[in-house]
């Protein structure tokens, strides 16, 4: 039964094949274009003059971090597939779910809460929900490698957002 697991492909075609991503796509980038042209706090904070120019530089900066961090995610799935072993499969459609994951991972950014450590607090959570049931539903995991695999994720991205910051602050 080990080997059976270890043989199994990780991208299959049976989990909604490309047009289920596509979908889930639609619905992440439409939840953050309605959130960025509205001028939702949970994108801008309190400031409460948006302009179009605001919102079409705001679409630009998120549609960058959409392509980075898909590309990144990729990337970790393709080096958890070396470790555990395993066949990525079909790397295109593996593609295409990373951007349907990130693209819900950015939606719950567009909750209205308020500042502070609790939206922090929140907001994380609600993203790591997001991307663990997104991981589970789109990809060949079990609940335990999934669970690895999005806490390893996590870490990296804090590792990355820590090293961004680091570097301004001594720049």
């Amino acid at each position: 039964m080990a080997d059976l697991n270890h043989a199994q492909t990780v991208s299959t075609e049976n989990r909604g094949g490309p047009w289920f991503p596509v979908v889930l796509i639609a619905i992440g980038v439409g939840i953050v274009l309605s959130g960025i042209f509205t001028g939702a706090t949970g994108l801008y904070g309190d400031d409460g003059a948006i302009t179009w120019s605001d919102g079409f530089k705001e679409a630009g900066r998120e549609f960058a971090r959409l392509i980075l961090f898909s590309v990144l995610l990729l990337a970790a799935l393709r080096v958890n597939c070396w470790r555990v072993r395993r066949p990525l499969g079909n790397v295109l459609l593996a593609a295409l779910r990373c951007f349907a994951i990130i693209a819900l991972i950015e939606s719950v950014r567009v909750a209205q809460i308020p500042s502070g450590v609790e939206r922090i607090l929140l907001i994380s959570a609600g993203q790591y929900i997001v991307c663990s049931i997104g991981v589970m539903v789109l990809f060949s995991m079990t609940i335990r490698e999934t669970v690895l695999f999005v806490s390893w994720c996590t870490v990296g991205t804090v590792l990355l957002w820590v090293g961004a910051h680091l570097g301004i602050w001594i720049a």
